[in-house]
Order: C-alpha cells, then sequence, then structure tokens
C-alpha cells in the first residue's frame, strides 16, 4: 500500500492506492480533492461519522457496469473504492462522475452499520435503501438502484415475504427474473 499524507490538517480522509495500477498525479489529486470534500460535507449531516477515514483505492473490472466503479466499508472508519480505469473516459471521468455519491452513500453505512447490524434480507434492503436515499437526496445522484417501477409495490409486498434464509445476492442484485437491485430498490421506496 502506498500512503499519501492526505490525513492530516484539513483533511479527514487518508488515501491509499493498492497496488495494480500507477495512478497518475491528476487522478490522485482529483480523488483525494473529491473524498475531502464529499466527506466535509456528508459529516454535515452525519455528526457521528468517525473524525477521520481511510479510502483504499484499487482498479478492478468487477464494477457496477453503470458507473464504472463500486465500493464496500469496513469498520470503524473505511471505504474501499474499485475503479475501473477502462470505463467511459477512465479514472477521471469515473471520478467527477461518481466518488461523490459512492462516498455518500458508503459513509451513511458506516455511520449506520457502527449502531445496527443488518443480517436478515429484510435489514439489509432497509440499510442499503437509507445509504442510497442519502446519496441521492444530500450527494446529489440519481442512481438505478435507487429508482423503482411503478410495480414496486407489488415488489414490496413479494420482498417481505421472502424467507430469512432467501438468496441475498439475486433479492439485493441480480435475480434469475432479470431484475436488478429489487432489495435496493424496495428499500428506497
Amino acid at each position: 500500500f502506498c500512503l499519501l499524507g492526505t490525513g492530516c490538517g484539513q483533511h479527514a480522509v487518508a488515501v491509499e492506492y493498492r497496488p495494480g495500477h500507477s495512478f497518475s498525479q491528476a487522478e490522485r489529486q482529483a480523488i483525494e480533492r473529491v473524498a475531502n470534500a464529499a466527506v466535509g460535507d456528508a459529516r454535515r449531516h452525519l455528526p457521528a461519522l468517525p473524525a477521520r477515514l481511510r479510502l483504499t483505492v484499487q482498479v478492478g473490472s468487477s464494477v457496477i457496469p453503470e458507473t464504472g466503479e463500486t465500493a464496500t466499508t469496513g469498520q470503524p472508519a473505511a471505504v474501499y473504492w474499485t475503479v475501473n480505469p477502462e470505463h467511459d473516459g477512465g479514472v477521471l471521468a469515473v471520478v467527477n462522475r461518481q466518488l461523490r455519491a459512492t462516498l455518500f452513500h458508503e459513509v451513511y453505512h458506516l455511520v449506520r452499520e457502527a449502531r445496527i447490524t443488518a443480517d436478515a434480507l429484510v435489514e439489509r434492503a432497509i440499510g442499503e435503501g437509507l445509504a442510497t436515499a442519502f446519496e441521492r437526496d444530500f450527494g446529489g445522484a440519481a442512481t438505478p438502484w435507487g429508482t423503482y417501477p411503478e410495480e414496486i409495490s407489488a415488489w414490496t409486498t413479494e420482498f417481505l415475504t421472502l424467507p430469512d434464509d432467501a438468496d441475498q445476492r439475486q433479492w439485493m442484485y441480480q435475480h434469475p427474473d432479470g431484475r436488478r437491485w429489487i432489495g435496493f430498490r424496495v428499500g428506497t421506496y
């Protein structure tokens, strides 16, 4: 790992770059600028957000096709962000289009999951829906997993009748019938 000194002074985000891609100076500056601004803005709405956060950046191809990136969290104060440099416009375009909103989504998870464990499928959908609404309402980004079809009421009824051991992957991400992000959409609704 290559740790940059972005965690000092006014910066609340320490950024690490995993080996595998030589991020350009412009890419690094954009990532750090967007991350610090996003976390600063999110903190106004999430005062329980840890004072210091770590953002670990890596490249990969297992990303959301629509955005060219994906992220997850690690308690108590870590966000792991994967970006596909081959996505439309490259790293800089993905940073400028998506990183702010993604960080809003993920820091919401950090705050909520520090207090509430979401093991059951319905609890997970609620957590993802709340993070998606926060991303949309305060991060300023409409996402495909946060928009829902006219039949969302029927999806919700269907979702709420699932057994506790239902396959989370198919209900949260890709259902065999072709629907995507059912749990995210139901939770956001």
